[in-house]
């Protein structure tokens, strides 16, 4: 479980630079970090085509459902990609113990969680915010001064401020959704987890509203197609 957490967590820090502070090549976005994370994960099972399955199947979900989002001014909104890395990581750690790919009461609850994950995740962005303000303040007097050596270590700390912090803050949502996940859905009746079932399916539509909403204004008609085409081969193999 710890060695789960550990690599979705570091995986998430670092490719989560993406979205500030390197160069936002757009492989924070859900439908990428979980591929990628959940084909490490496969990889250390040996079994990276599954793995890369699985991540596709909820990055795609949760690229839907969070495609809308977006950052004005001083509002922070919820952090997509710890969403994303949370779900497949806790996705991917439940079904290679117990053999769970084709119950999709599990995807669904891995994707509510991840959900509830993006807003701790917005949280932490906020507070990540305002330290960059107080190194900012900082930074100032040597800007004057033209002295750059300590405005790059200003900028290395800030870095590894976010790296720190946003590292383990996934670790920890990773081990709980492992460690509370199962218990969970073991509390509930049968009748409950059949009705998660179609959950699954129901999230879909939820996902599909927000992409449609989203691309009425954007005007991104093939980017929601070949997107709802990839969803739609995906969850016909579940």
């Amino acid at each position: 479980m710890l060695l789960y957490a550990l690599i979705g967590s570091i995986c998430y820090s670092l490719i989560n630079l993406d979205t500030t502070a390197i160069a936002q090549t757009m492989v924070s976005r859900p439908m990428v970090i979980s591929l990628l994370i959940g084909a490490v994960l496969g990889l250390l099972n040996g079994d990276a085509a599954f793995g890369a399955g699985l991540g596709i199947t909820i990055g795609v979900l949760l690229e839907f459902f969070w495609i809308n989002i977006s950052s004005l001014g001083s509002s922070v909104p919820a952090n997509a990609a710890i969403s994303s890395a949370t779900a497949t990581a806790v996705v991917y750690y439940l079904s290679n113990k117990a053999q769970i790919f084709l119950e999709p009461y599990w995807i669904t609850s891995g994707l509510v969680y991840g959900v509830c994950c993006g807003y701790a995740g917005g949280r932490t962005d906020t507070l990540l915010r305002a330290l960059n303000a107080r190194l900012v303040s900082r930074a100032t007097p040597f800007v004057e001064k033209g002295e750059l050596n300590a405005i790059n270590r200003l900028n290395l700390q800030a870095i590894s401020v976010s790296l720190v912090i946003n590292t383990l803050l996934c670790f920890v949502l990773i081990i709980v959704g492992i460690s509370l996940l199962p218990i969970t859905l073991r509390s509930f009746p049968q009748e409950v987890l059949v009705a998660l079932k179609s959950c699954l399916w129901l999230f879909l539509l939820v996902c599909m509203g927000i992409a449609l909403e989203a691309f009425m204004t954007k005007k991104s008609v093939f980017y929601f197609g070949a997107v709802w085409v990839i969803a739609a081969i995906i969850m016909a193999k579940l």
